[in-house]
């Protein structure tokens, strides 16, 4: 980790946790990517920036620092420092108060505004999933505050932010007139990241938490910006996830259901980047028969494509169900690890809530453990998902259909009354 201070940092925070380890390693490394302090202040060797939290690097003096909370005037820091880089510990919105004071005298007063200014959102390391969760929270902040949206560059997510939020400039680097960064992403440690853990918030929170929101934003759409190329009907399916604790374990569950799909007279196209998982153990996951193979390392516009086409997607709690929604195909979701409100809000989930389910979400459990946390090495390994059985699959698949069958029936109800 890159050196990016002259002078020695002392980190501080409202909260009394103590801090170690790789959650500490994250905090620091965000301070790093941010680089050095940019925020001129008029005053010689004081300088201010939020390109990692609140950061203030105080010059030689008898310094009486006080920095609080606008809205709520909790007290983050009230001391006498010299020569010192403060750092706060908190990454996520606040509306910072500063205040500095040199021999009992006031020197400079700020309070956090981004309204007119430069903002950067960068999501170095947010998976698929998270990204697409958060993508409209980042265009209703820009919106409420009057800022100016940038966004740091990334291979993966480029073409989305150039196509369907074309108001965000795209850079490469945080520049010279930033004047707030937040990394976007639903994080786990917490208060510092989020102010509350990921893992136990709603999903529609995390955003609103993050950046400091109070509403849902408006749903964003992911057209498809090519024309159909697949004349059948088709249905995608992705088998895949952040690790193989998320993946259905029924035995043979995916072969049936493809079978059942293909019996209905649809195509059944697998768009997993991955044809195969393995964890340590030799648990695999890998692409079912029958389906056909569209994996590899797609740009995600090809997938978006695909799954805005498709009539419907069958996946897991994953970044694919989370594109499928935005590209507007409706979504099977078969997870039991997970609970209902940690993902997108479709009817059609499948959850066995009669066994061992949502350890995600219960914070008391080790969720960086790569197997079964409560049942490792026992017959209820994985009992979350392996008690999901086709049959709810199958009837949740129905269930769609026959939605989806309504739907084409009122349009036509409607055109013929029209007419």
């Amino acid at each position: 980790m890159k050196i990016v201070h002259d002078l020695p940092v002392l980190y501080f925070s409202s909260d009394v946790k103590n801090v170690g380890g790789a959650d500490f390693s994250e905090i620091a490394k965000m301070d790093s990517d941010a680089g050095p302090i940019i925020g001129e202040t008029g005053i010689d060797g004081l300088r201010i920036d939020f390109n990692a939290g609140l950061r203030l690097r105080v010059p030689k003096g008898e310094w009486r620092i006080r920095i609080t909370d606008f809205e709520s005037e909790c007290v983050f820091f009230d001391q006498i420092v010299s020569e010192k880089v403060l750092v706060s510990m908190e990454k996520y919105y606040v509306r910072w108060q500063i205040e500095a004071y040199l021999d009992g005298e006031m020197q400079f007063a700020h309070i956090f505004d981004v309204e007119g200014q430069d903002v950067l959102f960068s999501l170095a390391g947010t998976l698929l999933g998270d990204a697409v969760m958060l993508f409209p929270y980042m265009r209703a902040f820009v919106k409420e505050h009057a800022c100016h949206g940038l966004f740091l560059s990334s291979a993966a997510f480029d073409p989305i932010i150039r196509e369907y939020f074309p108001e965000f400039q795209i850079v490469d680097h945080i520049t010279e007139t930033t004047y707030a960064r937040y990394s976007i992403g639903a994080f786990h440690t917490s208060p510092f990241l989020l102010p509350d853990s990921a893992r136990v918030l709603p999903a529609n929170y995390i955003g609103r938490f993050l950046l400091g929101l109070h509403n849902k934003p408006e749903r964003v759409l992911y057209y498809p910006i090519k024309p159909r190329t697949i004349e059948e009907p088709y249905v995608c399916i992705g088998v895949q996830a952040s690790g193989v604790a998320k993946a259905w374990w029924y035995p043979s569950g995916w072969e049936i259901i493809v079978s059942y799909l293909k019996e209905l007279g649809y195509r059944v196209l697998c768009i997993d980047r991955d044809k195969k998982n393995e964890d340590s153990k030799g648990n695999s996951v890998v692409m079912p028969e029958g389906a056909e193979d569209f994996t590899g390392n797609r740009p995600l516009m090809e997938r978006i494509e695909l799954l805005a086409h498709a009539e419907f997607f069958v996946g897991l709690a994953s970044g694919l169900s989370w594109l499928a929604d935005a590209a507007a195909c409706p979504v099977v979701l078969i997870s039991g690890i997970t609970m209902p409100y940690s993902e997108i809000d479709t009817p059609y989930r499948v959850l066995n809530p009669l066994v061992c389910h949502g350890c995600y979400n219960d914070v008391s459990v080790d969720w960086l453990d790569p197997f079964c946390p409560k049942h490792h090495d026992t017959e209820r390994e994985y009992e979350c998902s392996a008690k999901i059985s086709p049959r709810m699959v199958a009837d949740a698949i129905d269930r769609l259909r026959a939605d989806l069958d309504a739907e084409k029936n009122l349009c036509k109800q409607a055109g013929n009354s029209d007419a």
